[in-house]
């Protein structure tokens, strides 16, 4: 793969046909796990958890600060407001494999 080109994406669907097949569930329930699944982490996020899945990851909600910037048409200074960002830190075991 060349650094121009995208990697394949995969999304909930394709995910809940692997996870039927292998643990011999329909692909609707598949599915609806995934879902769950997603809805829980965001759900936890966004109650300011820390969301770690071993293996995988951890999902948090961090603070950012008040900053400047440019309109990139005009290029006038802007304020740009503090807030919140959702971060994702990936595990030591996928950092090492990359």
């Amino acid at each position: 793969m060349t650094t121009t080109q995208k990697p394949e994406a995969i999304g909930i669907p394709e995910l809940a046909t692997l996870l039927a097949d292998r643990h011999d569930l329909t692909k609707a329930n598949a599915k609806n796990i995934l879902d769950d699944l997603r809805d829980q982490i965001v759900s936890s996020i966004l109650d300011g958890k820390r969301v770690g899945l071993f293996g995988l990851g951890t999902f948090e909600v961090r603070p950012t600060k008040e900053k400047m910037g440019r309109n990139p048409k005009t290029g006038e200074q802007i304020k740009i407001p503090a807030g919140r960002k959702v971060v994702f830190k990936a595990a030591k075991g996928i950092k090492d494999k990359m």
